[in-house]
C-alpha cells in the first residue's frame, strides 16, 4: 500500500467529517453501546469483564485504522477471521466433557434456541462466549463507518443488536437506544446518497416503533421472557409467577405470601421439596445455566451414603414443577412423560401439571456427619469447581473482607465450619420481614452492609456470594418447607411455605442444605397469614383432613440426619447447632403451605407484587412499569409522527389550517354575505365591501396580488396538491384538472400575480379583481365554505 494512496484515504475522511458522518458517528457510538453494554453485563456477571473490555476497544481501534487506510473487502476478510478466531477460542475454554457435546446438530440447535429467547447468561461458558463474539461487530461496523459505508456499519452493529434483543438479554432503554442509532446512522447515508431528503426513513421508523410497542404489549417472541407492559388488572401474586420454574429469576422488594394449597406429599420422612437450583449469580437475580434433558430413567446417585425415601405428590392446582426431596432419582406416574433433567440434577416438568396430577419421586437423602464434612476437604470435580464458585466481577472486594473477618472471628478452618459461621451470622444480625424495598445494583451485598431486613431470598443469596468468594462451591436452591403435617405421613404444602435456601458441596458426600433466614421469624409470619387468610374464611386454604390447629404428637418427627425436633417443628443438631443442621427438617404445623416457588423470586416473565402500602401511582397504575410506559409512549408518538410524516398527514393538516385561515379573511373582505344578518342591505353591503376592497388594491396593488397569490396556493395545497419548485404557474394549473370557474378564477390570479412579479406592477381594478378570485377559490374550496357553496349561488369574478 503505497503512500499516496494512504495520503488519499486521510483526504476521504478527512473530507467526510461532515454533519452527515457526523451523525453517522452518534449512531454506531449507540449501536455499540447498546450491544456491547449488554454483553460487558454478561462479561462482569461471569468475571470476564476485564478481558471483554480490551478486546472491545482493541477491535474498534483495528476497525478504524482498517477502514481509514484500508478497503471494505479487506475489513470483511478480517471480520471472517475474528468469527473463526472466537469461535476456536470459545471452543477451547470448554472442558472436555463439554467438547464432546459440541457437536455440528447442538451448535445449530443452540444457535436456533438464541433466536428464540435462550438468554446467554445460560451458556456454560457465557463470558467466553461474550468475548468470542463480540470483536468481529465492533471491529466491521467501525471499519465500514470510518469507510463511509455507514448502512452496512449499521447493518453489522444492528445483527448483534437484534441477537441480544431476541434473547432477551436486552432491556428495552438499551435496545430503543439501539434502535435510534441504528435508524441516525441509515438517516447519515440518506442524507449523504439524496443531498438531505430523508422521507424513505419514515416507513422504517414506522415499522419500528410498531414492533417495539407491540413487544411491550404481547410476549411475541416465545421464550423471550416478555412480560405486557400493562398486565391484567388482578395483581399477579408472588407464588403464581413462580410456578414456571423459569430458567432466569429475579429478586423482588416487598412481596406478600398465599395461603393457598399448592400440592400434598405422602413421605415418611419430612424434607424440604426442592423445586430449582441456580448457579449463576447476576446481581440481581439468579439463571440456571445448561439445557434440560428428557428424563429416561434412573438417575446418578449422590457421592456419598445415602438413604432411599419415597414421596407421592398430588397437586391441588395447576403447578409447573415437579416438588421432590433432594437427591430425587426415579420418578413414576403420569408426570414421569412429562419429566426433564437440569444440569443440576433436578426435575422440571416439559408442560404444566393439572389439579389432581399424582406422581411418585424416589429420592436418596444424603448421610454424613458435621465430623465427615470437616473432613470433606476441598478436592472438588472440575465441574463443579468452574460452574460453583463463580463471583461477578464487580463486587465489591468489602464482601470478601467482612466473610473474612466473620470466619475469623469463629475460628472456621474448613468451609464446613466457614459455611456454620456465615449462616449463624446472618440469622443472628438481620431481622425477618417481607416489607423491603429492593436495592439497586448487587443484592447480596445490599443486603450484607445497607439492609437491616430481609426475607429468604435476600438471605441465601448473600450467604451463597459470601461462601463464594472464600472459594467454596454454593448454589442458590427454591423450594418448600415440609408444610403442614395432618397424619404421620401426609403433609399439606401452601403458597406460603416457599422457601429459598443455599446448598455447599463437600467432595464424597455431594450437596449439604443450610438455610441462614432465621426459622422462627419465618414461622410466625407464616403462621399469621394463615390464620388471617382462616378468619376471612378463603376458599382453597385447607382441605378435609387439615385443621386450623396442630396434631398432637405431629412434631415428634426424624430429621434427614437424625437430629432432634422442637415441639414447634424447628430441627436442631444434636450437638452441633443451635438452631437447624444442614440436613435437618424445618417444619411448622402450623405453617401449612408451601408456594410454586420462592416468595420474593420472579421468574423473568412474572411481575412484582407491590407493597402493601402503595404509593399514590401504584393504587392508579398498580402493575404498570412507569418507566417502560414513558419510554413505550415516547415511540409511539415518534412512530406516529413519522406515520403522519409519510402520509403527509402533516402537511394536510397544515394546508387545511391555512385554507380555513384564508375562509376568515374572506368573511372581513366579503360582509354583503352577512347583510341580512345584520339587517344592512344588500347593496349598501355590496357598495361598502366594493369600496373596502378597492381601498386596500389602490393602497398596494401589488402586495394585494401576492396576498391573493398566497391565499389560492394555500387552498390548492389542500384541495389537489402543492405546487412544485421547478413548477410554472401554467403548468401548474393545467395540472390540476380544476372545473372551469374555478380554472377562471386561477387563470385571473396567474396573469395579475405575473404582471406584478416580472412586469411593471399591477393597476388597483386588476388586484381587485386577484383578490376577488382568491376569495372564489376559498369559497368553494375550504371543507366548511364549499358545504355552503352547494345552497347558495357562488359565481367566479368578472373580468375586469
Amino acid at each position: 500500500m503505497n503512500r499516496s494512496y494512504i495520503s488519499y484515504r486521510i483526504n476521504e475522511v478527512s473530507k467526510m467529517a461532515s454533519r452527515p458522518s457526523i451523525l453517522a458517528a452518534i449512531g454506531i457510538i449507540a449501536v455499540t453501546w447498546s450491544y456491547v453494554s449488554v454483553l460487558a453485563d454478561i462479561a462482569t456477571v461471569t468475571g470476564w469483564r476485564t478481558p471483554f473490555l480490551f478486546v472491545v476497544v482493541l477491535a474498534g481501534v483495528l476497525g478504524v485504522v482498517i477502514g481509514t487506510i484500508g478497503r471494505t473487502r479487506s475489513a470483511f476478510i478480517l471480520t471472517i477471521g475474528l468469527l473463526l478466531i472466537g469461535l476456536i477460542t470459545y471452543i477451547y475454554t470448554l472442558s472436555q466433557a463439554q467438547q464432546q457435546l459440541l457437536t455440528a446438530q447442538r451448535l445449530l440447535a443452540d444457535t436456533a434456541a438464541l433466536f428464540t429467547g435462550l438468554s446467554i447468561l445460560r451458556f456454560v461458558r457465557a463470558g467466553a462466549w461474550a468475548i468470542a463474539v463480540v470483536p468481529a461487530p465492533v471491529f466491521l461496523s467501525w471499519a465500514l463507518l470510518s469507510a463511509g459505508r455507514y448502512v452496512l456499519s449499521a447493518t453489522a452493529g444492528g445483527v448483534i443488536l437484534g441477537l441480544v434483543i431476541l434473547t432477551g438479554d436486552a432491556g428495552l432503554l438499551t435496545a430503543l437506544t439501539g434502535v435510534v442509532g441504528f435508524l441516525l446512522t441509515v438517516a447519515a447515508a440518506t442524507l449523504t446518497q439524496y443531498d438531505g431528503d430523508i422521507d424513505q426513513l419514515d416507513a422504517v421508523i414506522v415499522l419500528l416503533a410498531v414492533i417495539i410497542v407491540l413487544s411491550t404489549s404481547v410476549s411475541a417472541v416465545p421464550g423471550s421472557g416478555s412480560s405486557p407492559l400493562v398486565p391484567e388488572k388482578t395483581p399477579q401474586t408472588v407464588d403464581a409467577s413462580l410456578t414456571t420454574a423459569d430458567q432466569r429469576i429475579e429478586v423482588l422488594g416487598s412481596i406478600d405470601l398465599s395461603p393457598q394449597v399448592r400440592f400434598t406429599v405422602e413421605s415418611s420422612r419430612p424434607s424440604y421439596w426442592r423445586t430449582g437450583a441456580y448457579n449463576r449469580y447476576t446481581g440481581d437475580g439468579w439463571v440456571r445455566t445448561g439445557e434440560t434433558q428428557p428424563y429416561q430413567g434412573q438417575l446418578s446417585l449422590p457421592p456419598g451414603s445415602s438413604q432411599s425415601v419415597q414421596q407421592t405428590i398430588k397437586t391441588q392446582q395447576s403447578i409447573s414443577i415437579l416438588p421432590a426431596a433432594w437427591k430425587p432419582i426415579t420418578i413414576e406416574g403420569s408426570a414421569a412423560s412429562q419429566a426433564t433433567v437440569t444440569t443440576q440434577g433436578g426435575l422440571i416438568p416439559q408442560t404444566s401439571l393439572s389439579a389432581n396430577t399424582e406422581y411418585t419421586v424416589t429420592s436418596r437423602l444424603p448421610l454424613w456427619t458435621p465430623a465427615q464434612l470437616r473432613r470433606a476437604g476441598t478436592a472438588y470435580p472440575a465441574e463443579i469447581d468452574e460452574t460453583y464458585r463463580e463471583v461477578p466481577a464487580d463486587t465489591s472486594n468489602r464482601v470478601t473482607q467482612r466473610t473474612n473477618q466473620i470466619i475469623a472471628n469463629a475460628n472456621a478452618d474448613t468451609p464446613y465450619d466457614a459455611a456454620i459461621a456465615v449462616e449463624r451470622y446472618l440469622e443472628s444480625n438481620k431481622q425477618y420481614s417481607l416489607s423491603v424495598s429492593k436495592p439497586d445494583g448487587n443484592v447480596a451485598e445490599s443486603f450484607l452492609f445497607e439492609m437491616d431486613a430481609g426475607y429468604c431470598v435476600y438471605y441465601a443469596s448473600t450467604m451463597a456470594v459470601m461462601l463464594r468468594t472464600q472459594g467454596i462451591p454454593t448454589r442458590f436452591v427454591t423450594g418448600y418447607t415440609p408444610g403442614q403435617r395432618i397424619d404421620s405421613n401426609t403433609h399439606v404444602v401452601r403458597g406460603l411455605n416457599s422457601h429459598a435456601w443455599v446448598e455447599v458441596y463437600f467432595p464424597d458426600t455431594g450437596w449439604v442444605r443450610f438455610d441462614p433466614t432465621p426459622a422462627a421469624e419465618r414461622q410466625s409470619t407464616e403462621s399469621a397469614r394463615l390464620s388471617e387468610a382462616r378468619q376471612q374464611d378463603t376458599a382453597g386454604i385447607d382441605l378435609n383432613e387439615s385443621t386450623p390447629t396442630p396434631t398432637p404428637g405431629s412434631s415428634a418427627m426424624t430429621p434427614e440426619n437424625g437430629a432432634s425436633t422442637d415441639a414447634t417443628g424447628t430441627t436442631s443438631a444434636p450437638t452441633e447447632r443451635s438452631t437447624t443442621t444442614p440436613q435437618g427438617t424445618d417444619m411448622n404445623n402450623n405453617s401449612a403451605g408451601s408456594m410454586a416457588q420462592t416468595p420474593g423470586i420472579s421468574a423473568r416473565t412474572g411481575d412484582p407484587l407491590g407493597s402493601s402500602s402503595p404509593s399514590v401511582i401504584d393504587q392508579f397504575l398498580p402493575t404498570v412499569r412507569i418507566r417502560r410506559l414513558l419510554a413505550v409512549i415516547a415511540i409511539g408518538i415518534i412512530g406516529v409522527g413519522a406515520a403522519m410524516r409519510q402520509s403527509h398527514a402533516i402537511q394536510h393538516s397544515r394546508r387545511l389550517v391555512m385554507a380555513q385561515s384564508q375562509w376568515l379573511q374572506s368573511i372581513r373582505q366579503h360582509k354583503r354575505r352577512f347583510a341580512g344578518i345584520r339587517g344592512v342591505s344588500e347593496g349598501k353591503s355590496k357598495s361598502k365591501s366594493k369600496s373596502k376592497s378597492k381601498s386596500k388594491s389602490e393602497s398596494d396593488p401589488d402586495s394585494s396580488v401576492a396576498y391573493a397569490y398566497q391565499r389560492a396556493m394555500a387552498v390548492l395545497a389542500y384541495t389537489h396538491r402543492p405546487r412544485r419548485p421547478n413548477e410554472t404557474l401554467r403548468t401548474y394549473r393545467a395540472a390540476l384538472s380544476l372545473s372551469a370557474d374555478r380554472e377562471a378564477a386561477l387563470q385571473q390570479i396567474e396573469q395579475a400575480y405575473e404582471r406584478s412579479k416580472y412586469g411593471d406592477g399591477v393597476s388597483p381594478p386588476t388586484a381587485t379583481t386577484a383578490i376577488t378570485a382568491a376569495d372564489f377559490l376559498v369559497r368553494t374550496g375550504t371543507p366548511v365554505r364549499r358545504r355552503i357553496a352547494q345552497f347558495r349561488e357562488i359565481k367566479p369574478p368578472d373580468d375586469e
